[in-house]
């Protein structure tokens, strides 16, 4: 007989708690599925981006064969901005441009690359001279990126295909 009654007060008890977990359902779903609506239309309403701060990969590949690298700079000495200890640092960097040979422009540009020279390294100099010393190795992808969309809009121009770093060596 007290098998019977504990048989009948574990199914009792099963029973109220599996009503009460589809009260809980149908009472909790409705309310997150319009915080996920509202917080979807704050996020459109201010255009935040729910993507990486990375830069992104290139949408077109290209073959190695179809790039052309020019050296802009073999030694290049940049101040960096003082950091939380205070001291100068510098950041000694070869660069080189690599360009699209694919590109409808690389005729054009190719050549504009040689005279132009010191107007690229006082791009790439006045981004790299924003970064610390703590901060540089961090932000190299990133000052990359920077420095490229500088260069494509300064020479109007896909043509310039990436910027490599020979050497990145803060001292």
């Amino acid at each position: 007989m007290k098998k019977n009654i504990l048989t009948v007060i574990i199914l009792a008890t099963t029973l109220v708690n599996l009503t009460l977990c589809g009260v809980m359902l149908f009472v909790y779903l409705p309310n997150a599925q319009k915080m996920n609506t509202m917080i979807t239309k704050i996020c459109q309403a201010i255009d935040l981006e729910l993507e990486s701060p990375l830069p992104k990969e290139k949408e077109e590949d290209v073959l190695p064969q179809d790039l052309e690298p020019i050296l802009v700079a073999e030694e290049m000495t940049v101040p960096l901005a003082k950091g939380a200890d205070g001291k100068e640092h510098y950041l000694r960097v070869n660069v080189s441009l690599v360009l699209n040979k694919k590109a409808k422009d690389y005729k054009t540009i190719q050549p504009l690359i040689e005279p132009q020279n010191a107007r690229i390294k006082e791009i790439i100099q006045n981004s790299l001279s924003d970064l610390t010393y703590e901060n540089h190795l961090d932000s190299k992808d990133l000052v990359k990126e920077e420095i490229l969309k500088l260069l494509q809009e300064e020479f109007d121009t896909n043509c310039i295909y990436r910027i490599d770093f020979g050497s990145y060596m803060g001292l």
